[in-house]
């Protein structure tokens, strides 16, 4: 699955550069949301096949909301340490990485603050994206289902969930998805109150 990830994001990366039409790109937005409302729509189906996951998430309760907000603190957490051998400040690292993967909306927030700090926040969200839907998997199989999900970030409720899914097992998928929803709903209130904005 890993490889077949990993050569499906090449290839589009290849055909974009080099075979795709300027026309396409006009419209190719618009078909990125039906085509992920799709994906979604068959992941429900697995979960409502499998029966358990409303069961699951009685029992799981409160407790679910606690793997988000690690996954938040330690990204945070991170931030600031890797800042002391970055060329930016502790407070332009945290802000950075408080998009927790949301590339569209990070960096708009950031631009506000700095032009050069918003380009940072975009590649750094884009690459947690990417490299969530190459990694996922290998994660899954060799340390563990529900380390992976923190991986993508806000992208674990929607783009990665499939993949999560795939390589895990319904009750993690929940997980996915709940953490993904926490960390989108934070990414508006973090990186403005770090940024200081």
């Amino acid at each position: 699955m890993t490889v077949g990830i990993l050569v499906s994001v090449i290839l589009g990366a290849l055909f974009g550069h080099f075979l795709m039409p300027e026309a396409f790109y006009m419209i190719s937005g618009d078909l990125l949301i039906p085509g992920l409302c799709v994906l979604l729509f068959f992941v429900g189906i697995d979960l409502g096949r499998d029966g358990t996951v409303v069961a699951s998430f009685k029992k799981m309760g409160a407790r679910i909301l606690i793997f988000p907000f690690a996954i938040i603190i330690g990204t945070l957490l991170f931030a600031f340490l890797i800042s002391f051998v970055l060329p930016v400040t502790a407070r332009e690292s945290m802000a950075v990485s408080a998009g927790l993967g949301w590339y569209t909306l990070a960096p708009i927030i950031l631009s506000e603050y700095s032009a050069e700090i918003s380009a940072l926040s975009f590649m750094y969200n884009v690459m947690r994206e990417l490299l969530g839907i190459v990694l996922i998997p290998f994660v899954a199989k060799y340390i563990g289902f529900i380390e992976c999900v923190g991986l993508p970030g806000s992208a674990s409720m929607d783009v990665c969930l499939p993949i999560v899914e795939r390589a895990t097992s319904p009750n993690i998928t929940i997980y996915s998805f709940v953490s993904g929803l926490v960390m989108s709903i934070s990414v508006p209130i973090l990186v403005p109150l770090i940024i200081g904005l």
